[in-house]
């Protein structure tokens, strides 16, 4: 038998957990967002799905075609890393935009969140016994897409981060940091 009290105090803890979550989508008094980094990296990231599908769904048939009687293990290789080496190539032209230089970092999170939710939800609807065969699925379609686009935007928004010049604070414009 649970612990009414002890119950009482984790749903609390959830419950503010949540409003505050769902507090940053929010609008302040005069109407704008609390937090546009969050939403428009949300945004974002349904556009990188849609950027990956894309080049998927364009690229497998030519590739199938030109590697034709090679081995299945380097096939699938090339399946894999070239769609999503296009795509990553493809988006990574966002740090061209004079935005938040954190938005693709942020919205490859994102992605990794949608993926691993729908990776525990296929596994659940499906059950344990396809288990190999969506984890081999998400391995070519979903693994190499987010580890080199996590990867090459987290790099480059660190070398963007370290090459900046160092803020100036307003009340010591004479001191530098």
């Amino acid at each position: 038998m649970a612990n009414p009290i002890r119950q009482k105090e984790i749903d609390e803890r959830v419950g503010k957990f949540a409003d505050k979550f769902w507090g940053a989508f929010q609008m302040t008094e005069n109407g704008r967002i609390k937090s546009t980094i969050l939403l428009y990296s949300f945004c974002l990231c349904w556009v990188l799905l849609a950027l990956y599908g894309g080049c998927y769904a364009l690229l497998i048939d030519p590739l199938e075609a030109m590697l034709q009687g090679m081995p299945v293990p380097l096939i699938n290789l090339v399946e894999t890393l070239v769609p999503a080496a296009a795509g990553t190539a493809v988006a990574s032209l966002v740090w061209l935009l004079p935005s938040d230089k954190r938005l693709l970092p942020a919205s490859y999170v994102w992605l990794t969140l949608l993926m691993l939710v729908c990776l525990v939800t296929l596994v659940i609807l499906m059950g344990w016994g396809y288990a190999g065969l969506i984890l081999q699925f998400f391995g070519m379609f979903v693994l190499a897409p987010l580890v080199l686009g996590l990867g090459t935007s987290f790099l480059v928004y660190y070398l963007y981060w370290k090459k900046r010049p160092p803020a100036v604070d307003p009340a010591r414009p004479w001191k530098r940091q």
